[in-house]
């Protein structure tokens, strides 16, 4: 008997759109012989269920149901894919938990930790990884510059600190742009992280449990041809504006530390389904970045590349997910 899959997307953060785009890609490349889809629209408090006409019903939030021809549907599993809060925050898989519906991301405590990007660099800085330095300003507080150089050195990335996309990051070479930056990010997030620049190359790596066992995709490589020189909103979604190098230029023996460590920061993080950690390599040191929860998974997008580069289809890679997190 088929499953019903809520496909679960949008989101209150700018990747509202990015999110809908990777809804549209998962659902074209869902196995139909195994899966029911209904793709669910979140925006605020404006739940929906999209019917194939285009048409929208309400969502029932007392138990996450929805009306079909007449029917009551209820779900066997949530295909989350927003990026930014809520659905990488922890506070719908939090919802799902009391609902009792299984989902395909990591659980609430690893999504409000992996989100928060000062405390999760502080843990894997606790774990032994190379984190840049960093300091964490809120929304209200005073803010100059000698305060804020007193703790980093130029230049610099200015972003939120819980944030789902690079929205509001700016890099900051010169002391003058500094305070614009900060007002800049703190109108995406009431916290911003003031980190300082490494130079070396950006490297990201994919990760999921497949049948039980964690499977390392392969590392990328991020060239971004961008005047922001990181892997920003336009690199990641301006065709063109991002090469993205899969495998990565990088040695056998490289190659294989990035994987070994990305399998054990999601051991560690305790993630489940489809997670990118990002990295730099600079002066033979591997620094970690941050993790993504739900990384995109439209047809640009860097994990659906690494899966197909070992022969692994969008087809299977969402039944996998699926399986796992409903046997999981």
């Amino acid at each position: 008997m088929k499953k019903n899959i809520a496909l679960v997307a949008g989101g209150d953060s700018g990747e509202y759109v990015i999110s809908v785009n990777s809804a549209a890609i998962i659902r074209k490349n869902i196995d139909a012989g195994k899966f029911n889809v209904f793709t669910i629209l979140i925006s605020g408090k404006r739940w929906v269920f999209l019917q194939d006409d285009g048409t929208e019903r309400p969502v029932d939030k007392n138990d996450f149901s929805v009306m079909h021809s007449g029917e009551k549907i209820s779900f066997d599993c949530a295909l989350i894919t927003i990026h930014g809060t809520p659905g990488e925050d922890g506070k719908l898989q939090g919802y799902f938990d009391l609902m009792g519906i299984p989902y395909t991301t990591s659980g609430q405590l690893a999504c409000s930790l992996t989100f928060n990007k000062y405390f999760c660099n502080a843990l894997a800085a606790h774990w032994g990884m190379h984190v840049a330095r960093s300091a964490k300003f809120r929304k209200g507080e005073e803010l100059s510059l000698d305060r804020i150089l007193s703790k980093v050195h130029l230049p610099v990335f200015v972003k939120p600190n819980k944030g789902g996309s690079s929205l509001g990051t700016t890099f900051v070479k010169r002391n003058e742009d500094l305070l614009a930056a900060m007002e800049a990010c703190l109108e995406h997030d009431d916290e911003a992280l003031v980190e300082e620049y490494i130079e070396g190359v950006e490297l990201t790596c994919g990760v999921y449990r497949r049948q039980g066992k964690v499977l390392v995709l392969p590392v990328t490589e991020i060239v971004s041809n961008t005047e922001a020189r990181f892997f920003d909103y336009e690199a990641k979604y301006t065709q063109g504006a991002a090469d993205e190098i899969t495998p990565a230029r990088i040695s056998p023996e490289f190659t294989l530390q990035v994987q070994d460590t990305t399998r054990f920061l999601y051991e560690k993080f305790e993630l489940r389904g489809i997670c990118r950690l990002d990295y730099i390599f600079s002066k033979d040191k591997l620094f970690f970045l941050e993790a993504n929860i739900t990384p995109g998974m439209s047809e640009r997008s860097i994990v659906p590349q690494q899966a197909e580069y070992v022969g692994i289809s969008l087809k299977e890679l969402f039944s996998d997910v699926l399986e796992q997190a409903m046997n999981g």
